[in-house]
């Protein structure tokens, strides 16, 4: 019986401790017009602007992996969140495509929207990896990487 209580002690001591929410990641400080790079849930705060953005997740990626041949390649999606000083934060998809490296390409594609324009700034996705080696081995949620830049307008 006392190993039974125990035992029972044990599961719910994991059970509530994995019920705990994720510890939030310290805030990133960028400068303005200098490349950063975040991983998904991380901050960066820009120094001396009051903006900080916030890389929420990829939602797609449709790009071809490295070791497939493929008719075409897909771009990759994902998901911030910016916000200036004290205001609602706002969220925007932005959508592009990568080289193997996981570089986005200068100049813009049509259809796609690698840069969002907020207030005097422009934010650009400047790189998202890993980039994918093949069909079997997918990229979980938490190893992407996204390399931004924020510009004055």
């Amino acid at each position: 019986m006392r190993k039974m209580l125990y035992a029972i002690l044990m599961i719910c001591t994991w059970l509530a401790v994995a019920c705990q929410p994720a510890t939030p990641l310290p805030p990133v400080t960028a400068q303005m017009g200098g490349e950063f790079t975040l991983a998904p849930g991380e901050t960066a705060t820009l120094e001396g602007v009051g903006l900080s953005l916030t890389f929420k997740n990829v939602t797609n990626d449709g790009r071809c992996p490295l070791e497939v041949e493929c008719a075409e390649s897909g771009p990759v999606t994902l998901t911030i969140s910016v916000q200036r000083g004290s205001s609602e934060p706002a969220e925007f998809v932005l959508m592009a495509f990568t080289d193997t490296d996981g570089r986005v390409p200068e100049g813009p594609f049509e259809g796609m929207q690698d840069r969002v324009e907020v207030e005097a700034f422009v934010i650009q996705v400047k790189a998202i990896f890993p980039f994918p080696l093949n069909f079997e081995d997918e990229i979980e949620a938490g190893e992407y990487r996204a390399a931004f830049v924020v510009l004055e307008k």
